[in-house]
């Protein structure tokens, strides 16, 4: 289900609505007059190459127009401070051109190769809006922050590391770009192998990615998918992967989200995640322990557009029903029962112990041993689902009863129970709850010999 980052990124382009926070304004730009270039000090002499740059205009006819000195006349621009207008007319140009076209980045990468600098103008014009305060300068910085990134990521060589962690700590400070804005310029960054790890380790970046939630608007809660995955094909991003529960926040995706652009993206994430279970297994075992199973089955009975995405969804649930399989099993279970920690998880139900509870007598009853001298632990966590598995067991096992009074279970069960510890409150309810099904099966053996009587 993987495929390469490079591969998909036209699959996953966004559309016009998905990447601009002001299509109306955009709109506007189109239908104003070209300004008078040779009115303003900073590009008067700029004049002729620059008239020949329109909004509109075909992007292989703005390419076959540019002149050596054309990419330095455009930066020109960004030296207007006075009025936003001829700025947001020349972003809007170079934006909709290279969006149109993507070979028209080697006229920046020739320009940069002749030395031509593009890094301070633009940066200049990004964090315009944050000194100024004036609402027009909003687009300017979106805007500018896209053509930078995009830039950086076509031609990485020729910007030096401390211009990408300045630039992507100013996109998550939040003082300049819109939210969607620097989510759209943080994921252009990221798609240059290089700089995924720098990025991602810049104060503020990762909190911007995942303050995504599913009551965001559809564009960003894309694009905030769109950076996860272009983090999904880098290994060394695992760890921090993790800690920022990614696995709960695609969960939460798509559980609410129905815009199948947003969906078909997180299936493939997940699969990525998958398929590459070497360099993301912990990640993986998350994906199987927060049930992203039966919130990615549930998606096959949804209606919608695009026929193929209900293959994607099949061969996803293919992909986890494998992956459950494999994890939910008693070794696993043996495993973290023998590392002295216990977590709630997938693999304390009752489905686990009821497919293998029989497996509790493997090496004299080890696992209940185990168990029982997790008891005395002063981890809540590790209490409570111990008291938790102590009573699966207790209730499924036909000489549950016995092994438990054997290594004298229920005096320490009923201590927890009584324990006045603020930390223990889950604790004294697994306490209380494994109690009860002692007692229980207790009851019903004596109601059994009255049967018999």
């Amino acid at each position: 289900m993987a495929q390469s980052a490079e591969s998909l990124l036209e699959k996953y382009k966004p559309d016009n609505e998905a990447t601009s926070t002001a299509a109306d304004f955009h709109q506007q730009i189109l239908e104003m007059q070209a300004p008078n270039w040779g009115s303003y000090q900073e590009t008067s002499q700029y004049s002729q190459q620059l008239s020949a740059l329109q909004v509109g205009k075909d992007a292989a006819d703005i390419k076959a127009g540019f002149a050596q000195q054309t990419v330095k006349a455009c930066m020109a621009v960004m030296d207007i401070k006075s009025d936003p207008a001829p700025v947001q007319y020349m972003l809007t140009v170079l934006y909709d051109m290279l969006r149109e076209d993507g070979s028209c980045f080697s006229l920046f990468e020739e320009a940069l190769r002749g030395g031509c600098d593009v890094y301070k103008p633009l940066m200049s014009v990004v964090g315009k809006s944050s000194s100024d305060g004036q609402p027009q300068w909003a687009y300017v910085a979106d805007k500018s922050a896209w053509l930078l990134s995009s830039i950086m990521s076509h031609t990485p060589k020729f910007f030096a590391e401390n211009d990408v962690k300045s630039f992507a700590t100013i996109l998550a400070s939040g003082v300049s770009c819109s939210e969607l804005g620097a989510l759209e310029a943080i994921t252009n960054l990221l798609k240059a192998e290089t700089y995924r790890e720098l990025v991602c380790t810049q104060p503020g970046v990762m909190p911007l990615i995942f303050a995504v939630t599913p009551n965001k608007s559809s564009p960003v809660v894309y694009k905030s998918v769109f950076a996860i995955w272009m983090m999904s094909f880098e290994p060394g991003l695992a760890g921090m992967l993790k800690q920022n529960d990614v696995v709960k926040t695609v969960k939460g995706i798509l559980t609410f989200s129905r815009v199948e652009k947003v969906i078909r993206l997180a299936l493939t994430l997940l699969g990525n995640f998958l398929t590459q279970k070497a360099q993301f297994l912990a990640v993986c075992e998350d994906i199987v322990e927060e049930g992203v199973l039966e919130v990615v089955q549930q998606l096959e009975y949804e209606k919608w557009r695009e026929q193929d995405l209900y293959d994607e969804i099949r061969m996803l649930v293919q992909l986890i029903s494998s992956e459950v399989k494999e994890l939910s099993n008693f070794d696993r279970y043996m495993r973290e029962l023998e590392s002295g920690s216990l977590k709630q998880g997938f693999i304390h139900n009752s489905k686990f112990f009821g497919e293998n509870v029989m497996k509790f007598e493997q090496g004299e009853f080890k696992a209940v041993k185990l168990l029982a001298n997790l008891l005395s632990t002063n981890d809540a966590d590790t209490l409570a689902m111990a008291c938790h598995d102590l009573g699966e067991f207790v209730s499924l096992h036909p000489l549950g009863k016995k092994q438990i009074a054997r290594l004298g279970v229920k005096e320490r069960v009923m201590e927890l129970m009584s324990s006045s510890d603020d930390n223990y409150k889950e604790v004294r309810r697994e306490a209380l709850l494994c109690c009860q099904k002692i007692m229980l099966n207790k009851w019903q053996d004596v109601a059994a010999v009255q049967e018999k009587k």
